[in-house]
């Protein structure tokens, strides 16, 4: 009988040994044929989606226990490191989610990457370095194993956004996003590092290994036990911010978008929860540590609310495919966000899957209408499409119907949240997810009429889309409907920290949301479809709205005014204050470096601290000069 945790370390390295392999074939003098890295690939990645599905049932099997193992790496200042893996519900559930993302990935890119003919074994081999850190990732068994896979992520989101390195505005995004990730890394680094010094000071913790999940509320109480309140909030608040910035919340929303060159598929992969959403999924793994400070969740429902408000405005306005995809991810996520910030884990784990899915699934298949379609990324020059991808058109009608919470996974999940909300006493907060369902179902079937109503806009002619892009975009069809049955009420059973969610579904509530969602689909309907502002049946009702309520100048206002002045004040945190995290790593280290070697050498008196401060301060003078003058790129 095989062990299940030697199954748990041939998932995780599975793909290293095929980028190995991969590696070892593109270096050779002779060529290999470009089927022979999608074989390879697609084969590694079935194996470890294979060990995914037993380590699942297994944890359906014998629900809440838990394996682990750690093996030691080393000791610095009496404090030992460890490297292990961590197999529970969450862990697996995200693992599989991951590995059948990966595979799906392996399948649809060969078309599009023999299409585009560029780059297609280096493709291949970031693909699986990346599979191999996400197993890492959401196998690992404590925190600083967890940043250390997280800050690999990193780089492999850099490389897909500068795939195409000899585009300037490829290498001049990445190098931003590597930036503000980056940051991120530092961040979650320094807590987790405060963490461990703090929750090691008592000695009953010499005997648990290091910032271990399976301990983490055990040191999370000697953490609280040996700092004042204030600063064990201050070192959670960190957690959230690198949190929010690995996930591109609100205020950091835009980060998402800069990855906007990578090749389409990979881009979708970014986007899915296993990368965009690692941040909230971190923040799932120190619930037990953030439950001690009560400020911190304030934080993540503000941040959350008003992140998916801001971006699904914003998708509004956008015509860039891979734009549109950016804000609605983030905007879902958003959602995801709010309810762990109201303590609701069950729910946000429910919803940022079942969302995930649904925005994939939208992803892939505006990807492959795209593909099909000369690689046209703006939906103005798109239309007429329904006849011509039908296939692609009906699963994007899947994909949007349960993204807007008609029907599917995503009416459970909304209506999960929404009755959870009620349940617990919240009066604006429901209100504010009515307006963010409505607004989903405006932009996204925005999106459908755009691209598969009316008539066909492009020069190109449209080309069919392949099989195996067909067959890669149906497995994601499945998940989206049937996800949210099966665990919309095993849901509470499933997960290590349960909340006990309203029993019964309130019917009012979820015909409120499913209101919102087709009165989303009726104005995007007379707008975008049949051209027509106002579809009252009532010319006197209709004339009555728009001479005595002003109901025009209230339309313009919600649909034009809003997303502009959202739009500007995003672009403005990130010219500015996003600029400024690109800026600040490298100038902290050197700061940090030269204060170092003058105290080394005692050098450092009050006339010559005096002069530094002087020189830092019209440095600070001439970088608002340089902001405020504008930043090129």
């Amino acid at each position: 009988m095989i062990d299940i945790l030697n199954l748990a370390y041939f998932m995780i390295f599975a793909p290293l040994v095929c980028a190995a392999i991969l590696l070892v074939l593109k270096f050779i003098p002779k060529k290999t044929p470009d089927y022979v890295y999608f074989i390879l690939s697609t084969g590694f990645s079935l194996f470890p989606f294979a060990v995914a599905v037993l380590l699942f049932e297994y944890v359906l099997t014998y629900r809440h226990y838990v394996l682990e193992d750690n093996y030691p790496i080393c000791v610095i200042q009496n404090i030992p490191f460890y490297f292990g893996i961590y197999t529970d519900s969450l862990s697996v559930l995200f693992t599989l989610l991951s590995t059948a993302l990966v595979l799906v990935a392996n399948i649809f890119s060969y078309k599009y990457l023999k299409i585009n003919r560029q780059g297609f074994a280096r493709f291949y081999i970031y693909l699986n370095f990346l599979a191999f850190f996400l197993s890492g990732f959401f196998m690992s068994s404590n925190l600083i194993q967890s940043a250390a896979f997280m800050s690999a992520l990193t780089l492999f989101g850099y490389l897909f956004a500068n795939f195409y390195f000899s585009k300037p505005r490829a290498q001049t995004d990445s190098k931003k996003v590597f930036m503000l990730d980056t940051t991120g890394d530092f961040i979650l680094f320094g807590a987790s590092a405060a963490f461990a010094f703090f929750s090691t000071l008592t000695p009953e913790a010499a005997s648990i290994p290091t910032l271990g999940y399976n301990n983490i509320n055990t040191l999370g109480l000697y953490s609280f036990a040996s700092l004042n309140p204030f600063m064990y909030t201050f070192i959670c608040t960190l957690f959230i911010i690198g949190a929010l910035i690995k996930s591109s919340q609100f205020p950091f929303c835009s980060k998402s978008s800069l990855c906007s060159q990578a090749p389409n598929p990979a881009y979708s992969l970014l986007l899915s929860p296993v990368m965009l959403g690692a941040g909230i999924f971190l923040l799932y793994r120190l619930y037990p540590l953030l439950n001690l400070s009560q400020g911190v969740f304030e934080i993540l429902k503000t941040a959350g609310i008003i992140g998916a408000i801001a971006s699904a405005c914003i998708a509004l306005r956008e015509n860039e495919i891979k734009q549109l995809c950016s804000w609605m991810a983030v905007s879902q996520f958003g959602i995801a966000l709010c309810a762990l910030g109201f303590k609701m884990y069950d729910v946000s784990v429910f919803y940022l899957l079942c969302a995930g899915f649904s925005t994939v699934l939208i992803s892939y298949v505006l990807d492959s209408v795209s593909c099909s379609t000369g690689s046209q990324e703006n939906i103005k020059f798109l239309g007429g499409l329904r006849k011509k991808l039908p296939f692609a058109a009906a699963c994007f009608i899947l994909g949007a119907i349960s993204l807007c919470g008609l029907l599917f996974s995503g009416f459970n999940a909304k209506s999960m949240f929404l009755n959870n909300l009620v349940y617990q006493g919240s009066f604006a907060y429901p209100l504010f997810l009515l307006v963010f369902i409505f607004l989903t179902a405006l932009y996204i079937f925005r999106i459908y009429f755009k691209v598969f109503e009316g008539s066909y806009r492009g020069s190109w002619e449209v080309q069919k889309t392949s099989r195996l892009m067909n067959f890669a975009t149906a497995t994601l069809c499945f998940p989206v409907i049937f996800f949210g049955f099966i665990f919309a009420k095993g849901i509470d059973g499933f997960l290590s920290f349960e909340h006990k969610a309203a029993l019964l579904p309130d019917f009012f509530l979820n015909m409120a949301a499913f209101i919102a969602g087709i009165a989303g689909y009726y104005l995007a309907y007379n707008i975008y479809c049949k051209k027509r502002l106002r579809s009252l049946r009532y010319r006197p009702a209709r004339r009555l709205a728009a001479e005595h309520f002003y109901m025009d100048y209230f339309i313009e206002f919600i649909f034009e005014t809003i997303p502009v002045h959202l739009s500007k004040i995003l672009l403005f945190i990130e010219k500015y204050i996003l600029t400024a995290f690109y800026l600040a790593g490298a100038l902290i280290l050197r700061i940090i470096s030269y204060f170092k070697e003058k105290s080394e050498t005692h050098s450092l008196t009050g006339q010559f601290f005096a002069l530094i401060i002087w020189i830092f301060a019209a440095s600070c003078i001439l970088v608002i000069i340089y902001f405020k003058t504008g930043v090129e790129g």
